[in-house]
């Protein structure tokens, strides 16, 4: 950061140690490297906990209320950390920010990370993008031009697109890791397909597990991930007569094994806001098979060079894709390589941080020119 380091507050209310909190984790990271102080305030122990074992600046609260009291203390906690930048990502968090900023310096930037059909349009949110919102962040292309279609008074306001961005470090191919996850959950040498993500609806296991009963000779199905879902698709798996194995919620060390070692990765949700666990999935270098809706398209790619996509509802081109992938090996490890390149090169942590940072310095720009 050049000149005087900027104060930034993120606000993350997210309930698990995935996705959003992840994605703030490393921005609250990257962007305190380059100098600026940054404080995350959280809701949930389940984030909490690994932010501040990761050194960051965390302080928890109650957030589950979108009310005024909710408000005034974000608003306290801002004044005391002396904030110029509030970052949201969810629209009740940006409801709270426009009313903790009220007639405060603090400047709002929305990144945006909603899977809803339609953009909120509240009077809440309408006066945020009127007097406090600087800037909008999408993750994809496709997620702008929808949006900004549908609510073109949001478009009032800069917006850019920043990607996800990856630790290449993290997630890498790693033997010895795939094997321990064999080890660990009884798998073997043999083949086996993975999803990774919460069992809820928006996650569509259903669709996977279906279309693995429509694999022949399909291997096991290894789900990471826990919901309340997980009783509900252990019914359909038995009717279904598919073998699948609950390995729970995985530590997220312990991904990278799970990835290095798959056969496939099969992902199933047509509302992702970007698809994290997909991009790690692919700097892991494994095969992905996904659906050709929402962040995936531009994740993953539609040339089939690194994953190959289906229709959201097919599951018959699932398990044919699934069991393309398994029948040939030439084609599996020409996936892997594609995914593995694309991963590193479109998608560098590095260039999603440089972009915030940009951001937070333009945001800081127009609050002071402002006051």
């Amino acid at each position: 950061m050049t000149h005087r380091a900027p104060r930034i507050v993120i606000l993350c209310s997210a309930d698990s140690y995935r996705g959003s909190a992840v994605s703030f984790q490393h921005l609250a990271r990257g962007l305190a490297a380059r100098g600026a102080a940054v404080r995350v305030l959280t809701a949930h122990a389940s984030v909490t906990e690994p932010l501040r074992a990761d050194g960051l600046d965390v302080a928890q609260f109650d957030l589950r209320a979108t009310n005024l009291r909710t408000a005034l203390r974000i608003r306290a906690a801002l004044r005391a950390f002396g904030a110029e930048v509030l970052m949201v990502d969810r629209p009740r968090n940006l409801r709270l920010g426009t009313l903790a900023t009220l007639g405060t310096a603090v400047g709002i930037v929305n990144r945006y990370n909603s899977h809803a059909p339609r953009p909120p349009s509240d009077v809440l949110t309408r006066l945020g993008y009127r007097l406090r919102v600087r800037e909008t962040v999408f993750l994809t292309h496709e997620m702008a031009d929808r949006i900004l279609a549908m609510a073109p008074w949001m478009g009032r306001v800069t917006h850019r697109v920043i990607a996800e961005g990856i630790s290449l470090e993290a997630f890498r191919p790693d033997a010895a890791d795939a094997a321990a996850f064999r080890a660990t959950h009884g798998l073997g040498d043999a083949p086996f397909v993975l999803a990774v993500g919460s069992l809820t609806n928006e996650k569509r296991i259903g669709m996977i597990v279906d279309a693995m009963h429509r694999t022949e000779q399909a291997p096991p199905l290894v789900l990471c991930g826990e919901g309340p879902l997980a009783e509900v698709l252990r019914a359909q798996a038995a009717s279904l007569r598919v073998d699948v194995r609950f390995a729970g919620r995985v530590p997220r060390a312990d991904l990278r094994g799970a990835y290095s070692a798959a056969s496939v990765v099969a992902h199933a949700c047509a509302v992702e806001t970007f698809g994290l666990s997909v991009l790690e999935a692919m700097a892991c270098g494994a095969p992905v098979v996904g659906v050709r809706a929402g962040g995936l398209r531009e994740v993953v790619g539609e040339d089939e060079s690194a994953g190959l996509l289906v229709a959201p509802d097919d599951a018959d081109a699932m398990a044919r894709a699934v069991g393309d992938v398994l029948g040939d090996p030439a084609l599996a490890q020409r996936l892997r390589e594609g995914a593995r390149a694309r991963a590193t090169t479109r998608f560098a942590l590095d260039t999603m941080i440089a972009g915030y940072e940009q951001v937070v310095l333009d945001a800081r720009t127009e609050c002071a020119a402002g006051a």
